[in-house]
């Protein structure tokens, strides 16, 4: 089954920022455009099977010979014999280009991949001097693959330690212009996380599994009775329509004394709440 990546291309591509970004080179009197990358596979299930579990990967158009992933990326098979290529000069293992994907939780995706030890490695996870953490692999045709955390991710650990947009940017070797974008949506996912009552969802052991965070459930958070919002909540947003327990004069009140956490002393729930108090403040 002879494939085409124009078949690819007009079959697969409808992403409205390439198709807009078509019209404008057309409007310029240019007709060369970039459509996708394209690898040669000698085993399309084995190799449908890597970019799948790895890399959640599944198959948007399913051409025979040649199968284009949800990212874009189209494995090729019998690529010689389309290409014209005699068998003999087919080389794999390339060491001069790579796939590039990027993650937000990196030691999840090492986790993953401890789990498969038959993905060979060029080298085991390392920081490189601008604070990303990194790994290489190989495809099942030797194809390379480099897996890093985000810089954006890289960069939220530094503000998370009080570094400013300078520090941070010097640290990451990245221009202070485009450090500032994500400290501005650091700024905003800190909002967005923070609970009526100051509690930072980001550092519970419990969001994003067994509790998506309070505004998100509207205050029916797990350790809640089944139905019914949690009590700061239910006082703040539902009776006096508050945004949160820093536009109340009676916090920190008597409610917050009642859902105390019986972990805490008396010293660390105190420690607790003044930290709270400040996050609403500053929120």
């Amino acid at each position: 089954m002879l494939i085409t990546m124009s078949e690819i291309y007009n079959t697969f591509w409808t992403d409205s920022s390439m198709m807009i970004a078509n019209k404008y080179l057309q409007r310029k009197g240019k007709t060369m455009r970039y459509c996708n990358t394209l690898l040669a596979v000698k085993d399309m299930k084995k190799s449908l099977g890597f970019y799948k579990t790895l890399f959640g990967q599944e198959v948007a158009v399913d051409l025979g010979w040649c199968k284009s992933l949800s990212c874009g990326l189209a494995l090729q098979e019998h690529f010689d014999e389309i290409a014209g290529f005699p068998p003999e000069t087919m080389k794999y293992r390339p060491n001069t280009m790579e796939l590039y994907f990027e993650t937000e939780d990196f030691e999840k995706f090492i986790t993953l991949l401890n789990e498969h030890p038959e993905v060979e490695r060029l080298h085991e996870p390392r920081t490189y001097p601008w604070l990303q953490q990194g790994i290489h692999i190989f495809d099942p045709d030797g194809h390379l693959i480099e897996v890093s955390e985000s810089m954006y991710s890289v960069a939220c650990r530094q503000f998370e330690k009080g570094k400013t947009v300078e520090e941070t940017a010097g640290l990451t070797q990245h221009p202070q212009n485009v450090v500032q974008e994500w400290y501005k949506t650091y700024q905003e996912s800190k909002k967005q996380n923070l609970s009526v009552c100051g509690t930072d969802c980001n550092v519970c052991c419990c969001y994003g599994e067994m509790c998506a965070g309070c505004h998100a459930c509207s205050g029916k958070v797990f350790h809640a009775p089944e139905g019914k919002a949690c009590a700061i909540y239910d006082c703040t947003v539902n009776h006096k329509g508050l945004g949160s327990c820093g536009e109340c004069s009676d916090a920190p009140c008597g409610i917050w004394m009642r859902t105390r956490d019986p972990k805490y002393s008396d010293e660390e729930f105190e420690e607790n709440v003044k930290m709270r108090m400040q996050a609403l403040k500053k929120a």
